[in-house]
Formats: structure tokens, C-alpha cells, sequence
């Protein structure tokens, strides 16, 4: 978890010398804005899932291909594996940079590919532990299996990064439809086991100028 912090700002400032070079032939660089909704899954458990990012275009409009580099926003609340019953699951929040490649906003086919950083912070409530239907005759609750680390109660903060892939439909000069999929690996519990990750969203897009 320590070495989050660290990685976002080396990625940052690596790609600052990249913003300057592109930003001298630039024609007013273009700004997206995009939120989208789906589901994600997690520690084996999925649930409803939310997105959103800010891209800056680094490339003039007239290049096929588009550079980005924006902020990310990312929101789960998932089932929890070992206790399916649970109604208030896990909450899953990614706030980070995001560098992207794509087709030039001129198309109206556009698929893109994007490489997240985040800070991560998964999270399960406190509240009184969920007893199993399953009751002995003594009246006594059958425990069941150990949680693992993951299921715990309580909060951990941690990082995640992979690759994700998309498709945007234009829909007018400025707006767009898009869809992508992101996989993730994901460091959160120091003794954890389990950490892929991935999410599938769907929403909106909308640029202008500076």
C-alpha cells in the first residue's frame, strides 16, 4: 500500500515532458467527459458498478490517433463471496490518473485502450455478523468456515492498475455513446490471494474545446 502513492507520482510526472511536446502543436486541446454505469467483480463477488473519467487530448484533432491523460473515478458495491446473504456487501471506491489511445473523435466508430492507475479503498462495514440459517440443536449458531482476509470488516486502502478496451459510437460532434471492458490486478490486502479484478461499463460521452 505504501508504494501507491509513489507509483501515481512517478506516472504523473514521467508523462509531463509527453503533455508539453504535444501540447506546442495542439489546436486547443479537446476535454472529455464520460460517466458510465455496469458491474464489477471482486474478492468473487460482483455487484453494481459506476465511472467515471476527465481526458485531456494531448493530440491536435487532425491526427488519426489520439492521446489522453486524465483523472478517474471508480465506484463498486459488490456481494461479499463468503456471505452471500450479506445486504450491505462491499464498497469498493478507485480514484486515480488515466492515460488513453484512440481513434480521432472525427469517427464515428472509435475504439480505444486505456491504462488506469488508482488508489483503491475496499471497505465492509461494521454491524452485527449475519448468523447462519443453519442452527444447531443447542441453539448455538454454526459459524461455518473462517473468512478470509478480503471478508474482514473493517477498511483497507491499497492500489490497482490493468487495461481496458472500448468502443464509442458518435452520436453528434460532441457526444458519444461508449462501452468498455477493464481488467484489473488489485493490491489491497497485504495477506490477500486474490487479486483480479474486472468491470464492464456503459454511458456517455461529451467533449468541447478549452
Amino acid at each position: 500500500m505504501r508504494a501507491a502513492p509513489f507509483l501515481i507520482v512517478i506516472c504523473t510526472s514521467g508523462l509531463t515532458s509527453e503533455i508539453r511536446a504535444q501540447e506546442v502543436g495542439a489546436q486547443a486541446a479537446a476535454v472529455e467527459l464520460q460517466a458510465g454505469v455496469g458491474y464489477a467483480r471482486l474478492f468473487d463477488a460482483g455487484g453494481i458498478s459506476f465511472a467515471a473519467a476527465v481526458d485531456r487530448h494531448l493530440s491536435p484533432a487532425s491526427r488519426k490517433w489520439q492521446h489522453a491523460l486524465g483523472g478517474s473515478l471508480w465506484y463498486a458495491h459488490t456481494g461479499i463471496a463468503s456471505a452471500p446473504d450479506d445486504p450491505e456487501g462491499r464498497h469498493v471506491l478507485g480514484l486515480g490518473v488515466r492515460y488513453q489511445l484512440g481513434l480521432s473523435r472525427t469517427k464515428t466508430f472509435r475504439p480505444f485502450l486505456a491504462v488506469p492507475l488508482q488508489l483503491l479503498h475496499s471497505n465492509i462495514p461494521d454491524r452485527a455478523t449475519l448468523q447462519s440459517t443453519s442452527l444447531l440443536l443447542q441453539g448455538v449458531p454454526d459459524p461455518g468456515p473462517s473468512r478470509p482476509v478480503e471478508d474482514h470488516i473493517g477498511g483497507e486502502w491499497g492500489w490497482g492498475t490493468g487495461l481496458e478496451f472500448g468502443m464509442r459510437i458518435g452520436l453528434s460532434k460532441d457526444l458519444s455513446a461508449h462501452t468498455s471492458v477493464q481488467g484489473l490486478y488489485q493490491s489491497i490486502y497485504e495477506a490477500g490471494t486474490r487479486h483480479s479484478a474486472w468491470n464492464w461499463h456503459a454511458g456517455i460521452s461529451y467533449g468541447f474545446k478549452r
